[in-house]
């Protein structure tokens, strides 16, 4: 049997207090523990046997940091998520709206996790564009034809294809309903803010932030990720390492068994 060990609760411990773990624990020099304290979301150790277990746990509490000890075969597969258009809370209700006209009506304690995140996209598109000759290649035509009297012509234009490549930094918001069966996501991009009503202004990411606290307002046992708290707690953003939506779902994955125990 194999374990998996985890921080406990929903705030992680600081990278400093993870990585005094990691080192104690494992032998990894400082800055390595470093990296990986700030990669790990709260999840210590996978595929551990039980002593394993038993003894990163020793050094998370020597450390002062609380860990649990969960049975591998308890670990969430997250289900693909449903991507949400617009939400209205009235009435003690969420009312998602979901692709092909579907609705879901989701009550306060029927959400698990809200986890929210900054994710960078990159874009890449290709774009058509028509080309003369070149200043060199008119003046060298216009020499042969002044020297030669030959009506050469200036050359042909010619069509060219070139990639241009961009970013664009999106907020992600993962909704996690009965415990892990169901994920629904929103993204600040392309979610219509209306239900906000009153509340809502001109700025696609100020709304998100207006709807993120509005959705932990109306489901406060929820556990929430560390960007979600940041923001809540009008804390800076830009030190949590979110690269993809991969860190996104572990730190979602982390709560979720954190929430279980």
């Amino acid at each position: 049997m194999s374990f998996i060990l985890i921080t406990a609760g929903e705030n992680l411990p600081t990278v400093p207090m993870l990585a005094d773990v990691l080192v104690a624990a494992l032998g990894l020099d400082r800055s390595t523990a470093a990296l990986t304290a700030r990669r790990c979301w709260g999840i210590l150790g996978t595929g551990l046997d039980e002593a394993a277990a038993d003894a990163l746990a020793a050094h998370c509490a020597g450390f002062g940091v609380a860990a649990k000890k969960i049975q591998a075969d308890a670990l969430p597969t997250l289900p693909a998520p449903n991507h949400a258009k617009k939400v209205i809370l009235e009435n003690g209700q969420a009312i998602f709206s979901l692709p092909g006209g579907r609705i879901a009506a989701v009550s306060p304690g029927e959400i698990s996790v809200l986890a929210a995140a900054p994710i960078k996209e990159e874009f890449t598109k290709t774009i058509k564009t028509t080309e003369g000759p070149s200043g060199g290649e008119r003046a060298a035509r216009l020499g042969i034809m002044v020297v030669t009297g030959l009506p050469i012509g200036m050359g042909k234009s010619k069509e060219v294809k070139k990639e241009i490549k961009s970013s664009e930094l999106s907020f992600y918001m993962d909704i996690i309903l009965r415990d892990g069966a169901e994920r629904l996501r929103f993204t600040s991009g392309d979610f219509d803010f209306s239900g906000l009503k009153e509340k809502k202004i001109y700025s696609s990411q100020m709304n998100f932030r207006v709807m993120a606290a509005e959705l932990a307002a109306f489901a406060p046992t929820a556990f929430k990720n560390a960007f979600l708290l940041a923001m809540l707690g009008g804390k800076p953003l830009t030190l949590l390492p979110y690269d993809s939506l991969a860190d996104l779902e572990k730190e979602t994955t982390h709560l979720l068994l954190a929430r279980r125990g």
